[in-house]
Order: C-alpha cells, then sequence, then structure tokens
C-alpha cells in the first residue's frame, strides 16, 4: 500500500467512487452509487466487462421477491433464514438459537440479504439496471427437500429475454453497463488494480495497472469498492485455504485473488476461506479451455453413472452439484487418499445417441470426435485400460490417482447392482430421481423411459464411453469480513474506512450453502447494492486530497 501521510501524491484521477471488477456486485454498487450523485470508475482487469457473471445463465436467487408476492406465495423470513442456515452450516444449526446457531457476522449477513434482496431487485430494475423474471417452467430450489425450505420453488428468477438460456449473464451485464452509462459511470477494461493508497488509516484510492505496465494513481473521495471474484484461479491460495483437492473452475480467469494479499496489508479479518461454490468440472476441458469450460452443473442421461478408482459409485449422480463436487473431498483414513477423487462417469451408446447436449458443463459430447476429453471402449476392460492410461498421462491434474487393481470387477458389481435400482425404480443407495429437483431437470432435457425416468441399466452390448472429473468451483466463498454495508473490517472488528468489499472476493454469509440456481448472484447483486446505497448516503465521509488531480480516467 501506498501512505500517503507523510507525502501528499500527484493523483492522475479524481473521483468520488473507484469500483474494481465489473462483474454483478461491482456494478450494482456502481449504479446505485451513481444513481444517489456520486461520480464513479469502473476498472476491469480483463478486456470485457462481465466476469463470472458474465459466463453464468444469470440466474439471480431472491426469496420474497415480488413475484412471489404478487402470487401471494408467503416466504415467511423465520423460514427463509432457517433453511440457509440448515444447509449453510449444518454441523452448527439450531433452530431455537436466536441466530440459528450461525457467527453473528453470518446471520446477520443472511438476514440483511432476505430484508433487502428484493429491495434491490426493485430498485435496480426502476434504474432500468437489471431485468429478472420469474421461471415459469416449475424450477425448484435445489435442496428443495430439506424440510426448512417452506418455500422450494418461485426463488429462482432469469433475464426476462433469456430465461436460463446461455447468453443470460451476457444479458444481465449488458444492461448493467446500459445503466452505468446512463449514469454517467466512467468504465474502463484492461486497468488491473495492483494497490491501495492510504491517507490516516482510511483508504482514499487506488493504484491501477495498464496492459502495457502505465500506471494511474486514482483518488477516491468517498469510497473503493473491490469486486474483483474470489481466488478459483490461483492454485497457491487454493492450496493454502481450500479444505479439499479443488483444481481450479468455471471462474473467470481474471479470478486469482487480487484482493486477498491487498486487504491483509490493510489488516483485514479474513472468514469463510475454506469454502467454495463448487461443481464437479471435467478435468480436461478445464486443462484446454478454462477460459470457456463450465462445471458440469447437470449431467444428463439414464444408463450413465459415476464410480471412484475402486470402481464403486459414491454418489447420486443427479444431485445439485454444490453438493455433488463435496464428494470428491472425501477422505479415506485407510489408504490415505481423497477415495473419490477422481470419479469416472461412464455410460452407454443410448445416453451418446439420447442426451448429447454441449451446455452447462454436460460431459456428453455433441461431436464425439472431436471430444477430447471423452475415452471410448467397446467393453469393460478396453475401457478401463483407456482410462487407467488417461489417468496416467494427467497426472497431478488428479492426484495421480490410478484405477485399482480389482476396478473391473467392482465395476462389474457395481453395474449389477445400478441395473437392479433402475429396473426397481428405485434407488436406495443414493435415491436419485426422488426430488423435484432431479425431475424438473430430467424433464427439461428429456426423461428415460423406465420406471424410473432417470435411472436405466447401461447396455454392456454397445459401445461404452467415460470421461473423468474432478472437484471444481464456480468460485471461492472466502475473503475480508466486511458488515452488510459492505465495509470491510480489521481484526479487531472496526470499520476500514473507506475499503469495502463485495461479490465473492467478500466473505459470503452463506458457508456451504447453495440453495437453489442464482444462489451465487442474489446476494452478491443484493450486498453490491447495499454498498452502493452507503456510499450514496449524504453523510458519506468525503475524502479531500492534496496534491495536483486531474479529472479525466479515460487518459490512461
Amino acid at each position: 500500500m501506498l501512505n500517503v501521510e507523510s507525502r501528499p501524491l500527484q493523483y492522475d484521477v479524481d473521483i468520488d467512487v473507484v469500483v474494481a471488477g465489473s462483474g454483478a456486485g461491482g456494478l450494482s454498487a456502481a449504479v446505485t452509487a451513481a444513481s444517489h450523485g456520486r461520480s464513479v470508475l469502473v476498472l476491469e482487469r480483463a478486456a470485457r466487462f462481465g466476469g463470472t457473471t458474465r459466463k453464468s445463465a444469470g440466474g439471480v436467487w431472491i426469496p420474497n421477491n415480488k413475484f412471489l408476492r404478487e402470487q401471494g406465495v408467503a416466504d415467511d423470513r423465520t423460514a427463509a433464514l432457517r433453511y440457509l442456515a440448515r444447509i449453510g452450516r449444518p454441523a452448527l444449526y439450531d433452530p431455537h438459537s436466536p441466530t440459528l446457531g450461525l457467527p453473528e457476522w453470518e446471520f446477520d449477513g443472511l438476514a440483511a440479504f432476505y430484508d433487502h434482496g428484493a429491495q434491490a431487485h426493485e430498485e435496480l430494475e426502476r434504474l432500468d439496471a437489471l431485468h429478472l423474471a420469474q421461471a415459469s417452467n416449475g424450477l425448484y430450489d435445489y435442496l428443495e427437500k430439506v424440510p426448512e425450505n417452506l418455500t422450494p420453488q418461485g426463488r429462482g428468477l432469469y433475464h426476462s429475454r433469456s430465461m436460463g438460456g446461455a447468453e443470460g449473464g451476457r444479458l444481465l451485464i449488458d444492461d448493467f453497463v446500459a445503466a452505468a452509462e446512463r449514469l454517467g459511470v466512467r468504465l474502463l477494461t484492461g486497468h488491473r488494480v495492483v494497490d491501495t493508497i492510504l491517507d490516516r488509516g482510511r483508504v482514499v484510492g487506488v493504484v491501477a495497472e495498464t496492459e502495457d505496465g502505465h500506471r494511474l494513481h486514482i483518488h477516491a473521495r468517498v469510497g473503493v469498492v473491490f469486486a474483483t471474484g474470489g481466488f478459483t484461479h490461483n492454485a497457491d491460495l487454493r492450496l493454502q485455504y481450500l479444505d479439499g483437492p479443488y483444481i481450479g473452475g468455471c471462474a473467470a480467469p481474471t479470478n486469482t485473488g487480487d484482493f486477498i494479499a491487498l486487504a491483509g496489508e490493510l489488516g483485514a479479518r479474513f472468514a469463510n476461506m475454506n469454502q467454495g461454490w463448487c461443481g464437479p468440472v471435467v478435468v480436461e476441458r478445464l486443462l484446454k479451455n478454462p477460459q470457456d469450460v463450465f462445471c458440469s452443473f447437470y449431467t444428463l442421461g439414464d444408463g450413465l453413472l459415476s464410480v471412484n478408482c475402486s470402481g464403486r459409485r459414491v454418489l447420486n449422480e443427479k444431485a445439485p452439484y454444490n453438493e455433488a463436487a463435496r464428494v470428491m473431498a472425501a477422505w479415506d483414513p485407510e489408504t490415505l487418499r481423497y477415495a473419490n477423487f477422481p470419479l469416472i462417469t461412464i455410460w452407454d451408446q443410448e445416453v451418446a445417441d439420447r442426451w448429447a447436449i454441449d451446455r452447462l458443463g454436460n460431459p456428453i459430447p455433441v461431436d464425439i470426435d472431436s471430444a477430447y476429453w471423452v475415452v471410448p471402449g467397446d467393453s469393460l476392460e478396453e475401457l478401463a485400460a483407456a482410462v487407467d492410461d488417461r489417468l496416467q498421462t494427467l497426472g497431478a491434474h488428479v492426484g495421480h490417482g490410478r484405477l485399482d487393481d480389482g476396478f473391473v470387477t467392482e465395476l462389474k458389481a457395481t453395474l449389477d447392482r445400478f441395473g437392479d435400482l433402475a429396473d426397481a425404480g428405485v434407488d436406495t443407495d443414493f435415491h436419485r430421481g426422488e426430488s423435484r429437483f432431479e425431475r424438473y431437470v430430467s424433464s427439461r432435457f428429456g426423461d428415460g423411459d423406465g420406471p424410473n425416468p432417470l435411472l436405466r441399466r447401461l447396455n454392456l452390448n454397445t459401445r461404452l464411453y467415460a470421461t473423468i472429473l474432478g472437484p471444481g468451483l464456480l468460485d471461492t466463498k472466502g475473503g475480508p469480513l466486511t458488515d452488510t454495508h459492505g465495509r470491510v473490517l480489521n481484526a479487531r472488528g472496526a470499520v476500514i474506512e473507506g475499503l469495502y468489499a463485495v461479490g465473492n472476493a467478500a466473505a459470503s454469509p452463506t458457508g456451504q450453502g447453495y440453495p437453489g440456481a442464482g444462489g451465487t448472484l442474489g446476494p452478491i447483486i443484493t450486498f453490491g447494492y447495499l454498498a452502493g446505497l452507503r456510499l450514496g448516503a449524504a453523510d458519506a465521509r468525503v475524502h479531500h486530497a492534496a496534491g495536483e488531480r486531474a479529472g479525466d480516467p479515460a487518459r490512461g
């Protein structure tokens, strides 16, 4: 950090608010602050605006949203908070505790999300920045079967012109950018924030670096907001903080945890650093195409299952992706390894023919000839040998995992068991096909024909296929602790004046939970909005800098 207390600094830019990062969190803060009369500059490290939000389907999970209220559906506050607490901190959850068993900051954060989420949506809609509609096709929360979830349907919203399509995130960002420009927000790509500027303990600006190495000293009279995402693409930070062998993910490649070191220098308190928004990811797709890869949000098909390197089935393959990925972090005290990392997903020719859909990270390819991540075989033995060869090639990227010597024998027993369950139509091992969420996803892309449309005995007389999955991330959840206004707190719990953090750059109050489609963007947009409100408040402290200032950031 640069401390200008004893040495006045000549600034290149003078502005009320600086926002680092242009995903939904940063732009919601920028638009809100600008709507309250603040001059705002958004700095984006990448060559395009939007961060990870731009890659997403644009889902936004909002409890007690206006659509529910218009329909007369009660989304009770206590019940909603119990649901979020139950899935976020299952080992701590206590429905009789005033904070539901959570740390006070997490409870306060969840309560603020419930209390202000719908307000954020409606105010941003009024500003022509956010256009959402309720999914009309029966969208259920991912964990709708949890008893605490008394409103399992209707909280998941999508961009009104996309409704869950692949372009939803782009449309969402485009609307935010257009609203920001109408409000006079200045937006720059190719500017990475590399340092903060401090004056008598207050953050009063940032140092931004362009792609050609030119540096700008930018004065922020009211505050600086970091919305630069998590540390998905920083292998060292993943190793140091995450509780499991996470290998990367589908966050924007610029999500390398830039704010962690900057906030640490300023004495910030960190929280939830071991958690992430999780999802299985096809290992080879991540390695070859980290810019565009998706986690496997949906793994389609009935004659398909996943096994570990011992040949055993270990999960419901249709479970919500956040929960499925966590299975791969299970530790085996006998073998001293992550017994479910990697997982091998296997399917037959009928699945290859019927469920080849090239979206949402579905591993079943439309064009089998170009599907470098798919391992084929004409028998279980041939398939297993080819998979083991691929694992050897991948080496450290799969934890040096190899198939056990008895893999084929165990796999045959697993397939027999799976087939018997499919014939009966009930998965008594892992309950596949029992939740309304799973049945909703299946119906979107095509049900199978058996008694349970999500289960079918694999046809071993056809060509077989496999792919290798690892535990991935949409992004990490840890970062500096903030209050409900987005102001970063130091190790003693005091506000670091002038410093804000929102989105995955800040500690999330959601614990390990992922409530439903849009469960990331709902809180991110809400807390961005709340930070923008605070920055736009009349009593927000304005810093007056000494030294010469320039007012046009475009000169950088």
